[in-house]
């Protein structure tokens, strides 16, 4: 009799199809096409050579490889033993915040843990001399994975997956995106993001194929679409722009491919040319590491609605709130709250901001938001983003999708600077491209928000974002602040800083 205190790694999943259809293809990277079979025979090569090297139960297990194949070889296996894995970007420090005790590497070791060097033969060099890896259940509270989540703070938390979390987050993400046996995903969001990570796992766990991305610069996501040819594409807005833009001229959209673009607000221009060139079943999604898919809407109701983000998913439940945590009517603006399978509990080592995000078994994302009387969903903007001119709260959202629709941006975000006894301004950092005109920035802003400050405009090489393509408002406000307080005081070379100035 199974004990329903403990289940399978979702390996169990991948396992079943390399029995039942072993043929059928799993995973399409680069020119290699990799069968069930093959792929589980690669899994457990590099399962037994992972175990063979000895690891304490309970270690963290950080993973930092560049070929995007092994990655995921390496944690599948890790998952088959028990272990929680945590995918490193290469940024500075980040294994020590993460407390791996191991770091499994491709050349660059990671000072003070345990290393262990790992090459893109573990997967396909025969492992027959070791003994064979005997799988076994898990308790469901158990550590299985650890995402780093920084939403548009920029501060890193680390929000922790058991393999009940998996499970519930699997079952929901299968339902929600209708992944079975013919689904060929190419997905643009790297391993580090939950999208990345789990959105193949539900596919490998229905039957699917997944494309994977090779490394950054190494080819297009256009060449990668154009060769592999899926029919569905899991991205983030940057992405999607990235793709659109360097699709050929005499590329033709895909009769039956279906897109997903999650991570942040789809800008009006983009919307329209990615369903003109790449695809009309072109859908939006609002959601969060921690809490997965909330909704979902075609994007041609995003574009005629700017702030809505879709209707409300079954899987999900949403509550907009006041400061008390009271419920507003139907149509006013509170914060949203959230419920959904596979709804993370906790993130690790991080008690001021469970305090903040988890409360009486729900998830405050930090959104401000309406719910209308139909379920659907607008997302005005951040709690800690909206600009407070005088009592007067604006969304910077909503100032981007009405400066969008002005040519000459190659990207662009709105903020709040902080000014002389604490009163805020607008600003808009703005990526030139041809035809940029300050002027009529100035004009669009004047004429929708008179009563409003003066817009202040900022030319910027780079608007920084997170890896799901969201603003991070906050670091950039202060980038800019500093620049504008710099050449106001005349300390900097007014040719080394953005040029901020009041229009």
């Amino acid at each position: 009799m199974s004990n329903p205190k403990q289940l399978p790694s979702f390996y169990a999943g991948i396992l079943f199809h390399s029995r039942s259809t072993p043929h059928a293809v799993a995973v399409v990277y680069g020119q290699r096409t990799i069968t069930f079979r093959a792929f589980c025979k690669h899994i457990e090569n590099v399962t037994r050579r992972l175990h063979d090297c000895g690891f304490e139960p309970g270690t963290r297990v950080g993973v930092a490889v560049q070929d995007g194949y092994l990655k995921w070889l390496l944690v599948i296996a890790l998952a088959r033993m028990g272990l929680a894995s945590v995918s490193l970007g290469g940024h500075p420090g980040e294994a020590d915040f993460v407390k791996a005790g191991v770091v499994l590497h491709d050349g660059k070791e990671s000072p003070g843990r345990r290393n262990i060097t790992v090459g893109e033969d573990w997967g396909t060099a025969a492992a027959d001399d070791l003994p064979a890896f005997r799988d076994r259940l898990h308790e469901l509270a158990a550590p299985c994975r650890i995402v780093l989540s920084s939403g548009t703070t920029g501060l890193p938390k680390k929000a922790l997956f058991t393999y009940e979390h998996l499970r519930a987050r699997g079952r929901g993400t299968a339902r929600t995106f209708g992944f079975n046996a013919s689904t060929r995903l190419l997905i643009t969001m790297p391993i580090t993001t939950i999208g990345g990570f789990w959105m193949p796992v539900t596919v490998w766990s229905n039957g699917g194929a997944v494309v994977l991305t090779q490394p950054q610069g190494q080819v297009t996501f256009t060449r990668i679409l154009m060769r592999s040819q899926p029919n569905v594409v899991f991205t983030s807005t940057a992405q999607l722009g990235a793709i659109v833009n360097e699709l050929p001229a005499d590329f033709f959209p895909g009769e039956h491919l279906v897109a997903w673009v999650a991570g942040s607000a789809l800008p009006a221009a983009l919307n329209r040319k990615a369903r003109l060139r790449l695809t009309q079943s072109l859908f939006t999604m609002y959601g969060s590491t921690e809490a997965g898919g909330v909704s979902v809407a075609h994007a041609a109701l995003s574009e005629a609605r700017p702030s809505f983000a879709g209707w409300v998913l079954p899987t999900a439940q949403v509550e907009v709130v006041d400061e008390h945590g009271g419920l507003v009517a139907n149509g006013e603006m509170g914060e949203v709250r959230i419920r959904a399978e596979g709804l993370v509990d906790e993130y690790l080592e991080d008690t001021a901001a469970n305090d903040g995000s988890f409360r009486d078994g729900w998830f405050y994302p930090g959104d401000a938001g309406i719910l209308d009387d139909e379920g659907g969903l607008s997302i005005v903007g951040r709690t800690r983003e909206l600009m407070n001119f005088g009592g007067v709260k604006v969304s910077p959202d909503s100032v981007e999708a009405e400066l969008s629709k002005l040519p000459g941006m190659t990207d662009m975000a709105v903020f709040a600077l902080e000014g002389p006894g604490g009163n805020q301004r607008p600003c808009v950092a703005v990526v030139a491209g041809e035809d940029f005109d300050e002027s009529a920035i100035v004009r669009r802003f004047k004429r929708v928000w008179p009563t409003l400050p003066p817009i202040m405009i900022s030319r910027v090489t780079a608007i920084p974002r997170n890896e799901m393509g969201k603003i991070l408002r906050i670091q950039l406000a202060a980038t800019v602040g500093q620049a504008a307080a710099q050449a106001q005081s005349g300390s900097a070379d007014q040719a080394a800083i953005a040029a901020s100035r009041p229009r």
